[in-house]
């Protein structure tokens, strides 16, 4: 059987990471970004963090803070269409899967026009390059900082549909297990059940390789070794580390 291997996009790993944002972001030449996260992230006091960091590198900031679960297609257009408004250069999500997904669809929306709901699906949807995204994640379930796609609720259908291609890559991950010391103990669990089933699946999938299998089996000790520890105490920086 013929494996591709391939990296999408680059990812900064490790403790105080996040602080490197503002810098990366004026790498990427920008000056005014979407910062797209939900009320979990605005109450529990990251958010208040990563604005800071952005705003401390002279870097303005439009905030979209409505990301739901699932997020519903509506839910994207509205993100897209205030960066659009704003005439924003870049994009940063932070959070969970949803929050990142609705930033993925949010930097699509400023080259490739809305409504999201017209790029639905893989085959023959060919989007145009658009501006950068930076991607925080705050859990440890998804892994959507890693992958060039994301996943959008259609409302009219009721179904979960997929975006992809280089109009929604991610330009950077960074990943800063610092960020998840806030999560509560039932989205530690959750969350962490998340990454085992992801693991799971690849391991035992039909299109499962040597190279997926060894980094499943890492995770299933790696899971095993620190989500109760995570768990019990959320200050437990050494388990957050092994559960991102």
């Amino acid at each position: 059987m013929i494996s591709v291997f391939s990296s999408p996009n680059p990812l900064l790993f490790g403790t105080g990471t996040s602080k490197l944002l503002g810098e990366k972001l004026k790498q990427f030449g920008c000056k005014k970004v979407l910062v797209v996260y939900d009320q979990g992230i605005k109450n529990s006091g990251i958010a208040d963090k990563i604005l800071k960091i952005i705003h401390d590198s002279g870097i303005e900031t439009v905030i979209y803070d409505a990301v739901q679960a699932d997020p519903p297609d509506y839910s994207a257009d509205e993100a897209g269409i205030l960066g659009l408004k704003e005439k924003i250069d870049g994009v940063v999500g932070v959070g969970g899967g949803s929050a990142l997904d609705t930033a993925k669809a949010a930097k699509m929306l400023q080259t490739n026009p809305p409504p999201i709901n017209q790029y639905f699906g893989r085959d023959g949807v060919i989007t145009k390059p658009s501006v950068p995204l930076v991607v925080i994640p705050t859990t440890a379930g998804t892994g959507s900082e890693s992958t060039p796609g994301g996943v959008i609720t259609d409302t009219k259908k009721n179904i979960k549909l997929n975006i992809a291609g280089i109009g929604c890559a991610v330009n950077l991950g960074i990943v800063d297990p610092e960020l998840t010391i806030s999560l509560p103990p039932f989205i530690t669990a959750s969350t962490g059940m998340d990454a085992l089933c992801h693991a799971v699946e690849s391991y035992t999938s039909n299109l499962a390789n040597r190279y997926c299998e060894v980094i499943a089996k890492e995770a299933f000790t790696l899971i095993g070794k620190y989500l109760v520890r995570a768990f019990e105490n959320g200050s437990d920086l050494e388990a957050r580390e092994g559960m991102m």
